[in-house]
């Protein structure tokens, strides 16, 4: 398992580094472990994310699938990296594709395209299931963890590199970027079933992790054992 030197990150994990980093370009964060901005919705713009192996050739990417991104990922293919894999965390991140997914996954070097089997496809493209036992998942560390979505399905994908980083799409959203508080909050949801679910889910959330990276808002670094059970008794809350 690969650890961390805090200090060669501690410059990129701010609020601000990440305001003033330019919209569809990749910004490194801590080793191997990138965050790209893409599209504005409702005053917050969409963050996906990249993890590199550390045989620092192969890719994996986590909700990348909108127009402003589309560059960056040609650009990734073009200098010779090999995209494992596009996970989907919530059926929030396919509506704010640029395409359908069998486009998305040809722009990207032809990568296999990760999400849940209950998620709404717009398109014929054979899906790989994000939840299933898969060793590309396993080269990166990676585990799925299946939580109720607010609408069709959902889940949190976890990666024990860099001390364990937790990528919890839409279920888990960072404090805005112009606010003083580093916290996290379940979304809304319409439906109150969905909402006890997810909130008996992250009460019952037991796996360390040191960095927690949203779709939506501030991330969380540097997470000592006292903060993370802040943050999942938050989550958590009926």
């Amino acid at each position: 398992m690969k650890t961390v030197d805090k200090m060669e990150v501690l410059h990129s994990q701010s609020a601000e580094f990440i305001e003033k980093g330019e919209n569809g370009k990749f910004l490194k964060l801590i080793p191997d472990t990138f965050l790209i901005k893409g599209d504005e919705e409702d005053g917050r713009y969409n963050q996906g994310y990249a993890i590199r192996h550390l045989n620092r050739r192969d890719i994996i990417l986590i909700d990348v699938v909108e127009k402003s991104t589309k560059a960056a990922v040609k650009k990734l293919v073009d200098e010779g990296y090999l995209i494992k894999g596009i996970l989907i965390t919530c059926d929030g991140v396919l509506k704010s594709a640029y395409a359908d997914l069998k486009t998305i996954s040809e722009d990207a070097g032809g990568a296999p395209i990760y999400a849940h089997p209950r998620n709404n496809f717009k398109d014929t493209m054979k899906i790989k299931d994000i939840t299933a036992k898969d060793k590309t998942l396993d080269a990166f560390g990676i585990n799925i963890f299946d939580l109720p979505g607010s609408e069709g399905a959902s889940v949190v994908v976890y990666s024990d590199l860099n001390d364990g980083m937790l990528f919890p799409g839409e279920d888990a959203r960072g404090s805005d970027y112009d606010s003083d508080l580093n916290t996290f909050s379940r979304p809304e949801k319409t439906n109150e079933n969905n909402d006890f679910g997810l909130a008996e889910s992250w009460a019952a959330f037991d796996t360390p992790f040191t960095y927690l990276f949203p779709r939506k808002g501030k991330p969380g670094f540097n997470l000592e054992e006292g903060h993370q059970i802040d943050i999942l008794n938050k989550l958590g809350r009926s």
